[in-house]
Formats: C-alpha cells, structure tokens, sequence
C-alpha cells in the first residue's frame, strides 16, 4: 500500500511539473484545481518539489514557479542540447545589455512554441515566462518573423493551418489574408517583425534566427509601451538583436554540423 502511495504521489508530482511548464505560474489554490487535487495535497506536493529545487514561490504573486533545475530531468537528451548549450548563453548576454526579457520560439503546428526565456534574470519582466508557452503564429511578433523568412510553399501551408484552427485570427486585429502578406514582405525587407500587443500592454521586435539559410527559430523581446514605442525599441535595439540572431544561427549551424548522425 505504501509503495502503491509513493508512485502516485510521483504520479502527480510529475503532472505538477506539466502543469507549471504550460503555466505562467499558479497558487497553490490554482494547482488544486488544475490538478482535481484537495489543496493541502497540492501544497505538500509543491512544498516537496521546492524543497528538491525543481520550483520556488515567488514573493511577489504567490504563485509557484519551475526553476532551472528541471532542465536536469533531460539531460543526455541531445536533440534539445543546442539550447542551453547554444542559445541560452547568447540569449543571456543580451538580456544583461538590453535587460529586457528574451524568448527563444520555434515552430509548432498554428502556434511558436517559446523554448527558453530570460525572464528570471531580467529586472523588467513583471509577468514571468517559462519555456513550454505556446502563443499564436498570426498574431505575435514571433510568428511574423518565422513566416516571413519561411520559403513561400511553407509559409501557405502553416498560415492556412493557422486559419483553420483559428479563422478569426486575423480579423480579429483588423486585418485580412492579403494584407497579412504584405506585412510578412515589409518584415522580410526590414529583417524583423515589430508588433503590439494589446491584451498584454507590450510591443515586441522579434528576428528570424537562419541556419544554413532556412529558417529555424526566432527571438524576441517584449518592451512595455509604458517605456518606450515601437520604433524607440527598433531604434535602441534592432541591432544588437540581429547581431545575437546571426551569430546564435551561425553557432546552431555548427553545433548540428558536429553532431554525429549529421548529413
């Protein structure tokens, strides 16, 4: 009986972890009822995963978090090594001279799925993200930019996808089929996407990150419009985002290159 207990404690330990990596962040109130859990369950199991250094509450909201030290249930999985072994470091040497907050996106269906942040080392992140976010392809500074340098039969395949999870995404921000690619040509021109957002009050620049010439990733930052415009940012910033885009592309590049199964 004992033995049948730990498994589901582990059980739903790992469904917390899940949780909290589709979440920015949650109560303990909140995980209970994600997770159809009583809430001093919920809490013993969130206080036995801070303890281990998996997630911390933070002091401001109350609500628990993933640390870093999650990364460490994948390690030896070599197909995400070029994130933190790769990315992050560039990611984080532009977030300590910008200090606004970074998201690495990839591809994933009708939506970029933000892989890394920097949010907890940035001192303008007020709402924090984790990896594991998804935020919508047509809508999104990101999902501008990996469209826009996608080859031409690739950005119609994803785009129609998009549409047809979503046929509102468009319309909804006032704009239609044939002006969003003539937005997506102005961001190809330009070199990035600029964009703001309205629900969450920001702007964000985002830049296509190339390997071997074909897009593979972006990254971007947010600024709140409290701070500056978009064209401060564009102004202020735009290049030392394409020069972390173009060295973080080059590096991706080499890194597969070296991997053993690489053509």
């Amino acid at each position: 009986m004992g033995q049948q207990s730990s498994v589901r404690a582990l059980e739903r330990g790992l469904a917390i972890i899940q949780l909290l990596n589709r979440h920015n962040g949650l109560t303990v109130t909140q995980v209970g009822q994600l997770t159809d859990l009583p809430r001093p369950t919920a809490f013993r199991l969130l206080r036995t995963l801070e303890s281990l250094g998996f997630l911390f509450r933070d002091k401001q909201d109350k609500k628990y978090r993933l640390t870093l030290q999650v990364r460490t249930l994948s390690h030896g999985y070599d197909q995400e090594e070029w994130i933190p072994k790769v990315a992050r470091p560039i990611m984080v040497d532009l977030c300590k001279k910008m200090l606004w907050p970074l998201a690495l996106g990839t591809i994933n269906g009708a939506h970029i799925l933000v892989r890394d942040t920097t949010d907890e080392i940035s001192p303008f992140a007020i709402r924090r993200h984790r990896g594991g976010l998804q935020i919508p392809l047509l809508s999104t500074a990101s999902g501008s930019a990996y469209l826009a340098f996608s080859d031409t039969n690739k950005r119609e395949e994803l785009i129609e996808f998009a549409m047809a999870e979503d046929r509102d995404a468009l319309s909804s921000g006032g704009s239609n089929i044939e002006l969003y690619r003539r937005s997506l040509e102005a961001v190809r021109s330009d070199g990035y996407a600029c964009m703001r957002v309205v629900g969450p009050n920001h702007n964000a620049l985002a830049f296509p990150v190339m390997v071997h010439g074909e897009i593979f990733a972006t990254i971007s930052a947010r600024f709140y419009t409290t701070a500056m415009t978009l064209q401060q940012a564009v102004e202020r910033y735009a290049d030392d985002m394409r020069e972390a885009s173009l060295r973080m592309g080059q590096e991706i590049g080499s890194w597969n290159d070296k991997l053993p199964d690489a053509a």
